[in-house]
């Protein structure tokens, strides 16, 4: 089956959009449609991984951020736009990463007639890096300062050849090359993988394999030669280190899955189980200083918080209403050995990110007990204001539960040519939206937050929310993410997940089929289209 690509998406630099080939690494934390087959499903981490021993002068780093909830304006103007008769005013979206609510914000707005256009965000660092898209120039992503009480201004010069240009200035001080090549560089990131076998080493040799040589040299592929700035570079490499120990060591096992998938001898058979790190696997965590508040900078510090809260192996507690110091002698007892510390930021916002989880996954309000514990434990008060200010969120999202009614449904057992007709024979005399996705795919799990003012409006109506997912997404963190996201859910097996989207000729995640009352198939979206539009298109169902 041959694979194109969708229309580029506006991206984080961060989860960028990057065409599917087949590839032999298995990093599946991406933002951008992906490639469905089972085979094809990449895990697009392996990339750079930075020279661990290497510490850089303070001068040649971002200044070191702290924890602080603000509110940051970000404006500006793109020269020389015009808008054309008839034409929609151009869109444009802003991603800023929340390292203690885990969730990267999603910001949109609109140019005006004149090419001018405002944000106003919330973060919750005293300086963030957000990253701004826009529907005109859907080949770049642009990186921006964001300062808490202070206004960012941002001048764009796109011209008639697809070329853009970019000056700012604030005390991040990027250049130029800095602001547009964020994304390309992590673009070369994603181009380096290796064609090797790793699945018939033991957890603990390829840890260090992958520790003292094959990040290295990656690294030096994609990012020394770039045109970034010193304090950008190490920036990115940061990034690259958390992604790499997200998807790859800390997801061992699906790694090695992926990895005997494109490998294996024809004598070798399609089942393979690969070795259960133990505890002692996980000492490589050391290596990647987990305290270094340089990580708040990036998006994938919490997510992989967050992973670490849901790893077998390590086995921390759910902090439910459990005094939040009591909760952190416990985790000290599993982590201090493995991470080299037992004391400093990674607790702090660890602990923080578990009321994240909650917040997230099940959107679930905070216990007056928990609001106890936060207002009694943090002695920075801003995580508190931070925490508390998200509880009021979720508090209203709460309030509209109906839609987030939760069903488990087993797979019908019919052939595959009739497996789709049978799930939307169950919902007769609805329309049905049928949403294929990933727990790994990062625009997949955006557009759940974006649709819930969708299905708050749906209310009521003739209308079933199907979610299709398969054995990619890890059932866990899948079993944790669909508490919030409810609806009608079905897990499938790789075969299963891939006939389907063979008969439906689906090729990327996110993709939505719309089904009138009568189980016609009337549109097939890839990409979520936008709230405005997901919703017109619900309407004309009904």
């Amino acid at each position: 089956m041959k694979i194109h690509p969708p229309k580029t998406q506006l991206t984080n630099w961060f989860h960028i959009q990057y065409p599917i080939v087949q590839t032999t690494d298995y990093f599946a934390n991406t933002i951008g449609s992906f490639s469905t087959s089972f085979l094809k499903q990449i895990f697009l981490i392996g990339m750079c991984f930075g020279l661990l021993s290497f510490t850089p002068k303070s001068n040649d780093q971002l200044p070191n951020p702290r924890i602080q909830a603000g509110i940051a304006k970000l404006s500006g103007k793109i020269i020389d736009f015009h808008l054309k008769k008839g034409e929609e005013n151009p869109t444009l979206t802003l991603y800023v990463p929340n390292p203690i609510t885990a969730e990267t914000g999603v910001f949109k707005t609109h140019l005006d007639v004149n090419g001018n256009f405002h944000f106003v965000v919330p973060i919750e660092c005293n300086t963030t890096i957000g990253q701004l898209g826009a529907s005109i120039f859907e080949d770049y992503t642009i990186c921006i300062g964001l300062i808490p009480g202070e206004e960012t201004k941002l001048e764009i010069l796109y011209d008639e050849a697809g070329q853009i240009k970019a000056i700012t200035g604030n005390r991040l001080e990027f250049t130029t090359n800095d602001l547009l090549n964020f994304g390309k560089t992590f673009g070369d990131f994603l181009d380096a993988h290796d064609n090797e076998r790793f699945y018939t080493m033991t957890p603990k040799d390829f840890s260090r394999l992958a520790i003292e040589k094959l990040m290295k040299e990656r690294l030096k592929r994609s990012i020394n030669d770039s045109i970034l700035s010193k304090k950008a570079k190490n920036c990115i490499s940061n990034e690259c280190k958390l992604k790499y120990l997200k998807g790859c060591l800390l997801s061992y096992r699906d790694y090695m899955l992926m990895n005997y998938r494109n490998f294996k001898t024809q004598k070798e058979p399609d089942d393979f189980t690969p070795q259960e790190p133990n505890i002692s696997y996980y000492t490589f965590l050391k290596y990647f200083n987990l305290n270094d508040p340089q990580y708040l900078y990036n998006s994938t510090y919490p997510e992989l918080l967050q992973t670490i809260l849901l790893n077998n192996t390590l086995n921390i507690p759910v902090i439910k209403d459990m005094p939040i110091q009591n909760w952190i002698k416990k985790v000290k007892t599993i982590m201090s050995g493995l991470i080299g510390s037992d004391s400093g930021l990674f607790y702090e916002v660890l602990a923080a990110n578990a009321y994240a989880k909650q917040f997230n996954d099940e959107l679930k309000p905070l216990s007056d007990k928990q609001k106890e514990n936060i207002r009694n434990y943090f002695k920075n008060k801003e995580i508190t204001k931070i925490l508390l200010r998200r509880n009021e969120e979720i508090t209203k999202l709460a309030g509209e539960k109906k839609y987030f009614n939760l069903v488990i449904n087993k797979t019908p057992a019919v052939s595959k040519e009739a497996l789709m007709k049978t799930i939307i024979s169950k919902y007769k005399g609805k329309a049905v939206l049928v949403d294929f996705w990933a727990t790994w795919c990062s625009p997949c799990m955006d557009a759940m937050t974006e649709i819930r003012k969708v299905k708050s409006a749906m209310v009521g109506k003739e209308i079933a929310f199907v979610y299709i997912t398969n054995v990619s997404s890890p059932r866990k963190l899948w079993e944790a993410k669909i508490k919030g996201i409810g609806g009608e859910q079905y897990y499938l097996t790789s075969k299963e997940w891939e006939s389907l989207t063979d008969s439906l000729d689906i090729n990327y995640v996110p993709t939505y089929l719309f089904y009138d009352k009568n189980g016609v198939l009337k549109n097939k979206v890839t990409s979520y289209p936008g709230t405005a539009e997901m919703k017109k298109m619900i309407d004309q169902l009904l």
